[in-house]
């Protein structure tokens, strides 16, 4: 599996699938947490963990290839510079 794809997995498949499961096994639910319906506190929950994975995805799969082409970009930038004079 390409890093792309885990990648993808990680940043929009398990929050995706974190919210909808809760929402289908909580929506029935009575009970609260702290006043709010437990559906409101678990998709409240979503909200910082989908940052998580978010995070985890770019440094896990995305980082090392986005430093690699800005590396790239600086270099190909200096080469035309020093060309030039």
């Amino acid at each position: 599996m390409s890093n792309e794809a885990k990648s993808a997995i990680v940043a929009i498949g398990i929050p995706f699938v974190g919210v909808l499961g809760g929402i289908v096994l909580l929506a029935g639910s009575g009970t609260t947490v702290f006043g709010f319906p437990i559906v409101f506190a678990w998709l409240f929950l979503w909200m910082p963990l989908t940052t998580l994975c978010l995070h985890l995805a770019w440094t896990l799969f995305d980082r090392d290839e986005f430093e690699a082409a800005e590396r790239a970009d600086a270099h190909d930038a200096d080469a035309e510079i020093g060309g030039q004079s």
